[in-house]
């Protein structure tokens, strides 16, 4: 039985692999992965995103990482905003958040970088992917204040504990789990993946990171999410075809618009 499978976190603007993107998209739609969001780190990355959306599997989300928040500028805000409507293929803002792992020295920059985004989340009603590290209390206090929109987020790569994956879902954000989840000891984030509704998981590969256990070594492709399914599956004790066909209705719920595309190209 063929499936459907979706990642919605590929870096595809990545210098890595921009050069490679057409391959890297051609392979993936021959081993059937049938829509990927290419997420945006950096400004400069949001015209490669945007030309990426010309591919059919491609969906694009523009915003600025918290690894780059030096970057911000007067202005950013009103650039993104154009960005966003003038591409309809360009349907999240992200990837947004707050990143401590570093230390703190940038955390205020880092929080109004996050609130501002999210403001224009809700302003043009569009959902949000979502980065965290080691930033959970400040992450959900700027969540509480600032809110989310009404298309809510996903919580990109998520490896946080089951308190915290509960504290997420009640927030009303989807969970993306990626290669890691694959991995022998990762104990945790299996225990995670097995507690969340289904109808709140995504897949995702974080291209051209995270890549699975078999591809460890190796720069992650979108296709490496049929791993992540079938990881899905086992610890669910449910069928690929099962989490592939719900993580897909959950792929579309955040992408948006896309059934009536999505029906006609598949």
């Amino acid at each position: 039985m063929d499936l459907n499978y979706t990642d919605i976190h590929a870096h595809l603007a990545d210098p890595r692999i921009l050069p490679l993107a057409a391959d890297i998209l051609e392979e993936s739609r021959s081993r059937g992965v049938r829509g990927i969001l290419a997420n945006a780190a950096r400004v400069g990355e949001w015209p490669d995103i945007v030309r990426l959306t010309a591919n059919p599997l491609v969906y694009g989300a523009l915003g600025l990482h918290p690894f780059f928040v030096e970057e911000w500028y007067d202005g950013l805000i009103g650039d993104l905003r154009r960005a966003l409507r003038a591409e309809p293929r360009c349907v999240a803002i992200g990837e947004i958040g707050l990143d401590f792992y570093r230390g703190r020295t940038d955390a205020a920059r880092q929080m109004e970088a996050f609130t501002t985004q999210l403001a224009l989340a809700r302003e043009l009603n569009l959902p949000v992917i979502l980065h965290n590290r080691k930033a959970w209390p400040e992450f959900f206090d700027v969540l509480r204040q600032a809110g989310l929109p009404a298309r809510g987020g996903v919580c990109h790569h998520f490896s946080a504990s089951i308190e915290i994956a509960r504290q997420a879902l009640d927030a009303g954000l989807y969970l993306s789990f990626c290669g890691p989840l694959t991995y022998p000891n990762a104990r945790r984030l299996k225990a995670v993946a097995a507690y969340a509704p289904l109808d709140r998981v995504l897949t995702e590969t974080d291209t051209p990171d995270l890549p699975p256990e078999r591809y460890r070594g190796q720069e992650s492709r979108p296709f490496h999410v049929q791993d992540v399914v079938r990881e899905l599956a086992t610890l669910r004790g449910t069928t690929e075809p099962a989490v592939a066909q719900q993580v897909e209705t959950n792929f579309l719920a955040v992408v948006g618009d896309g059934v009536e595309w999505w029906r006609g190209k598949g």
